[in-house]
């Protein structure tokens, strides 16, 4: 039984997903996690691990997503792991936004958007930063280059965990923690705590007054 759960986006997801060659999704739970404040996971595992007879692995998504969000899963992740003497696994949130092929889009704050290619659950293009207008540019050269290339066939769909003013055509969706589970090879073993991915420091705001 794997126990697999993300809080990158406003909408955080856990599942438990057995061990077998179909994947079996036992349970699913959504819940909300505005600006990373998961509090609600936390009522949630506890639920959803009265069922985990078994566990046999943890799955926590890395991001990117929110600073505090991804923190928080990592850490719950990584103590559930010790706890019970099982191996830890971390992944992009954004392999389990959807099946097949499609770009991942998402606000970075500042003027800053990131953008990935996931094909067939694999990064073609990792995570990047990109202004508006790179973004737009990307999209545009995807799309013109698309048909019959093997490397874009076609236009592919864009997913947004929150709507973009400037990508009206975009899906909204976020990432489902039982298609990380399946994402993730039974053979990778690992029980160290998974780096989160942060594609720009954390914004403070620091005090005035000099102090």
């Amino acid at each position: 039984m794997i126990l697999a759960f993300d809080c990158a986006t406003a909408l955080g997801s856990v599942a438990l997903v057995r061990t077998t060659d179909d994947r079996e999704v036992v349970r699913e739970m959504s819940f909300p996690a505005p600006r990373g404040r998961g509090g609600a996971l936390f009522s949630v595992l506890e639920e959803m691990l009265a069922e985990a007879n078994g566990l046999s692995r943890v799955v926590a998504g890395t991001g990117p997503g929110s600073y505090n969000g991804i923190r928080a899963a990592l850490a719950t992740a990584w103590g559930i792991a010790m706890a019970r003497g099982i191996p830890l696994t971390g992944i992009s949130s954004l392999l389990g936004v959807a099946e097949g092929n499609y770009l991942a889009v998402g606000d970075a704050r500042r003027g800053q958007f990131y953008f990935a290619r996931v094909r067939e659950g694999s990064f073609m293009e990792e995570p990047s930063l990109y202004s508006e207008a790179e973004i737009l540019q990307k999209i545009s050269q995807g799309v013109s280059a698309g048909v019959g290339s093997p490397d874009f066939e076609g236009e592919w769909p864009i997913f947004v965990p929150e709507p973009i003013e400037f990508l009206p055509q975009a899906l909204t969706r976020g990432p489902l923690a039982a298609r990380l589970a399946r994402r993730v090879s039974l053979l990778s073993e690992g029980t160290d705590l998974p780096e989160p991915l942060y594609l720009k420091p954390a914004h403070i705001t620091r005090p005035s007054g000099g102090k």
